[in-house]
């Protein structure tokens, strides 16, 4: 498992408004042209220590994946940060359905943590990614008088009659268009792949890329197999001009020892991602933060607790974006990154280490 801190080697602390500044100065033909406003965030809270109206009060968080999957890792981290030392309760449950993809399997789920719910009668429930949304929120929550606060919902909300009369929350997006536009400046061409997980997920991003960002003309390539990702990664090499790289999480029998080696031998290609553990993979990862997403959540759920209703919270969007460039595929590929852009972002290299 790809973690950050011991892979990364950190050249400069740069608040994030002021990276995405850099970026816009230097690479305005890239399409990387604007700096992000700071998230809008509920009314801010004291959390550094119990207070009354907190003291007693429960919160259930509902994870769709699993522990160990680092998206989800990250927005219970986020949470964390938020909760610890405010005296509220807090229950963790996990659906596992990366890892249990079947129906079958998230329904039951969600029986069993609606269950939970009527046993543990929180005052507010966390509801983190679309499966805890589809197979908890709607069919048990929607609608009742236990205020839900949802997080890590791709692109719409709407689908799921969100916002509701006690549903809030913030809409996970993301900047590929951006993502792409950069990538262009070392590319032979435009055609452009998508290689992912095959996943509802996966699929529903898939399609909101292409009807947003590239006009239907992302080449999507979709495994199950570590030994399908590797013909689908060779097959892109010749096939497109582009590889934006989705999601690995899901890929069965996926191996981290030997996937670095992999592209490292047939990487021809400029590639990039979003997600912040695919970085040793792809040359530039533009990444969104999934902290970012549990720290909106936790203190939204504080808000609720001190007597805002969920209704009077509006939604959001995530706002929070960080630049990594990998080095060791630059080498590769031949590209070399201006010197400034190199110290304004996060920097992966084999080599390890801090500096």
């Amino acid at each position: 498992m790809y973690h950050k801190k011991s892979l990364f080697r950190r050249n400069r602390a740069i608040p994030t408004c002021f990276l995405a500044v850099g970026i816009a100065l230097l690479l305005a033909c890239g399409g990387l042209t604007a700096c992000n406003s700071p998230t809008p965030t509920p009314e801010p809270v004291q959390t550094g220590q119990a207070e009354p109206e907190y003291t007693g009060k429960k919160i259930l968080f509902i994870n769709s994946y699993h522990e160990g999957y680092e998206w989800s890792d990250g927005i219970e981290k986020g949470l964390r940060d938020v909760l610890d030392g405010t005296g509220v309760e807090i229950k963790y449950m996990r659906m596992d359905t990366k890892q249990h993809p079947e129906e079958e399997f998230a329904i039951e789920a969600g029986r069993t943590i609606q269950a939970e719910i009527e046993a543990f009668k929180p005052d507010v429930v966390i509801a983190c990614d679309d499966n805890a949304q589809k197979y908890v929120v709607v069919p048990y929550l929607q609608g009742t008088d236990l205020p839900v606060v949802f997080c890590g919902v791709n692109w719409d909300a709407s689908i799921y009659g969100f916002p509701d009369s006690n549903i809030t929350g913030m809409v996970e997006v993301e900047l590929p268009g951006r993502l792409v536009e950069h990538l262009k400046t070392y590319a032979r061409g435009d055609r452009l792949a998508y290689l992912t997980v095959d996943s509802e997920t996966e699929r529903k991003v898939a399609e909101i890329y292409n009807d947003l960002f590239f006009d239907g003309k992302m080449q999507v390539y979709w495994v199950k197999t570590f030994e399908e990702f590797k013909e689908a990664f060779i097959k892109v090499q010749d096939e497109a001009d582009i590889l934006f790289f989705g999601n690995n999480a899901g890929i069965d029998r996926w191996d981290d020892t030997e996937v670095i080696p992999f592209i490292t031998e047939n990487a021809k290609i400029p590639s990039g991602a979003i997600n912040d553990w695919l970085a040793p993979y792809v040359l530039v990862t533009l990444a969104k933060s999934s902290e970012e997403q549990g720290e909106w959540s936790g203190t939204a759920a504080l808000r609720i607790l001190a007597g805002t209703p969920a209704s009077e919270i509006p939604t959001v969007e995530n706002k929070r974006e960080e630049l990594i460039l990998n080095l060791d595929i630059a080498e590769i590929l031949g590209v070399v990154f201006p010197p400034s852009m190199l110290r304004n972002a996060e920097i992966y290299s084999s080599e390890g280490g801090n500096q």
